[in-house]
């Protein structure tokens, strides 16, 4: 058990280091441009629905507009004669409504133009914005690179300190912590601190600690990190 614990310990010396490559600035950096990629692709989505739209009602306002202008033309040819005071009131009244309604129809198709320009405007300055990131980003990734070339050797260092404690290991020990390592569950073996797992920091019931003071080493009802109690 000794040596599977020393593995841990050099384990996690490996996992520091490739953390310092994960926190160094160019990281952070990176992560920020992917972040900067994702909502850029999300804006340009919401731009192109309110395109959409505004296309879909620009012609629905044309289509409108053609209609009404052709009723006026109509109401133009009438002819007039035979028409008496009496009815001139209307078709002032009609000709009146259709004016309206073209100018309210003219409004709309010009205001649906100028929310039209101004997408295209943001779409431009977003663009911008992504091509400029898509340059940095190159940056980002060569320093990252030269973050990740420095802690190397000392990550193959410690590997190779990892594979000549290998064979002293305890097999079965070994092939659990294995496994569970490259199940994402790390540190595998950890002490019990107080009533807590010192993996996940999770209160144990009672019953569990009591069971492990007999056995001095279970799995964590929680997490299942390997507890074992101090020696």
């Amino acid at each position: 058990m000794k040596t599977v614990l020393e593995i841990q310990k050099l384990d996690r010396q490996i996992k520091a280091l490739e953390r310092e490559v994960e926190k160094c600035p160019a990281s952070i950096d990176f992560r920020n441009y992917k972040k900067i990629l994702q909502e850029g692709k999300s804006r340009f989505e919401q731009l192109e629905a309110q395109a959409n739209e505004i296309i879909k009602n620009y012609e629905i306002a044309n289509s409108k507009f053609s209609r009404i202008k052709g009723d006026s033309e109509i109401l133009k040819k009438q002819n007039t004669d035979g028409i008496n005071l009496e009815n001139v009131s209307t078709l002032i009244a009609d000709a009146n409504v259709m004016v309206g309604e073209l100018s309210e129809e003219n409004r709309r198709m010009e205001d649906l133009v100028r929310k039209a320009e101004e997408i295209v405007r943001k779409s431009a300055d977003l663009s911008n914005k992504l091509t400029e990131a898509k340059k940095r980003s190159a940056v980002f990734k060569a320093r990252i690179e030269q973050k990740r070339q420095e802690v190397a050797p000392k990550i193959a260092e410690i590997e190779k300190k990892i594979k000549e404690l290998e064979p002293k290991a305890d097999k079965e020990k070994y092939a659990k912590y294995t496994q569970m390592k490259e199940n994402g569950i790390f540190p595998v073996y950890v002490n019990l601190e107080d009533v807590f797992c010192g993996g996940c920091k999770v209160e144990l019931s009672l019953n569990f600690i009591e069971k492990l003071k007999n056995v001095k080493m279970l799995p964590c009802e929680h997490c299942n990190r390997i507890i074992m109690l101090d020696k």
